[in-house]
């Protein structure tokens, strides 16, 4: 067997290998197996040695001098052992936090923002309906639907409780869809107990998102769940019929499935798969201009569902990549 060639910019360089030792190096992380048989591969050569310096000892010939290495033996082991760490369960946990975690962050700061946004213009709805301003009350509304629809990559994983009481369809006795029912189908602004209830879950929600562990697998979970939403469930435009903003509803689902993707997972996924890569962006492009059309009437469903359950099925297919399990899917029990 061939030793590992050196490391270069700290990553083993497996070119010179069969295709399963290169997948093997490459899912080993930084040189990692390459470390541990230059640690291991002179003590087990030395041993080696001497088990020969045993068996000439019991034929009954004492050795002069300690047994010489077989040419070739520290090379040999080195190899074997790279290839044994390679296969070992916790190298690729021990790199994931490392590889994610950052843009675990930067998503977390995006969504606070979004969830700002949110209450910003809930607190204006609320504001609004206690002067009796329908109109500006059903701007608010819609303009607080756009960053509470991003986030819901983050909400039914992680705090399922209060995506129910704040967005729960259909017959929402609370939420926005409570609103909706009486600001936009009957006309009135006599629901700011429901605004403030809204304004008090909201501000929690946002606390939560500052202060809850975000794990790979809950938001891997929240895009793969929201993903099968949107094709399943809210296809067609079943989500706030009251309001006509369902299509809107869809497009910042989307465009939140799209950044947690971009931002997390995409990068680690490409360097591992970059065919899967590739199909997973091109999905999430593929919804998303299907959501870009004009007016619910111009999109099919059924293509629309098609479209969201290959995205699924591409997403499920990349979490062994990323050392995580495969996200069940669950229908959205609102």
């Amino acid at each position: 067997m061939r030793p590992p060639a050196p490391v270069q910019n700290g990553v083993q360089e497996w070119s010179g290998f069969p295709p399963s030792m290169q997948r093997l190096g490459a899912r080993s992380g930084t040189g990692m197996a390459a470390d541990m048989a230059d640690r291991l591969a002179d003590r087990l050569a030395d041993r080696l040695a001497d088990r020969l310096a045993d068996r000439v000892t019991t034929n009954g010939d004492t050795p002069s001098r300690p047994a010489p290495r077989l040419p070739g033996t520290r090379a040999a082991v080195a190899a074997a052992v790279a290839a044994l760490a390679a296969l070992m369960p916790w190298a690729p946990a021990q790199s994931q936090p490392q590889s994610l975690q950052a843009g675990i962050e930067q998503y977390r700061a995006a969504l606070i923002g979004d969830l700002q946004g949110a209450l910003g213009f809930a607190k204006t709805l609320r504001d609004s309906a206690a002067a009796g301003n329908a109109g500006a009350a059903r701007q608010a509304w819609l303009d607080a639907r756009v960053g509470w629809e991003r986030s819901e990559v983050f909400t039914a994983p992680f705090v399922p409780e209060l995506d129910r009481a704040i967005d729960a369809w259909p017959n929402g006795a609370a939420g926005f869809h409570a609103i909706e029912a009486k600001l936009f189908g009957a006309g009135r602004t006599d629901f700011v107990p429901e605004a403030d209830r809204l304004l008090h879950d909201l501000g929690e929600l946002k606390g939560r998102a500052a202060s809850v562990p975000l794990t790979p697998q809950g938001v891997l979970d929240g895009v793969v769940r929201l993903a099968y939403e949107v094709g399943e469930s809210k296809a067609d435009g079943g989500e706030s019929r009251v309001s006509g903003s369902s299509l809107a509803d869809m497009r910042n689902n989307v465009a939140g499935i799209g950044f947690a993707w971009g931002t997390v997972f995409a990068a680690a996924v490409s360097a591992r798969d970059a065919a899967l890569g590739d199909e997973v962006r091109r999905g999430i492009d593929g919804v998303q201009a299907m959501v870009a059309a004009r007016d619910l009437r111009s999109i099919d469903p059924e293509r629309l569902r098609g479209a969201t359950e290959e995205l699924v099925l591409r997403l499920q297919a990349a979490a062994p990549l990323l050392d995580l399990k495969r996200p069940a899917l669950e229908a959205d029990a609102r």
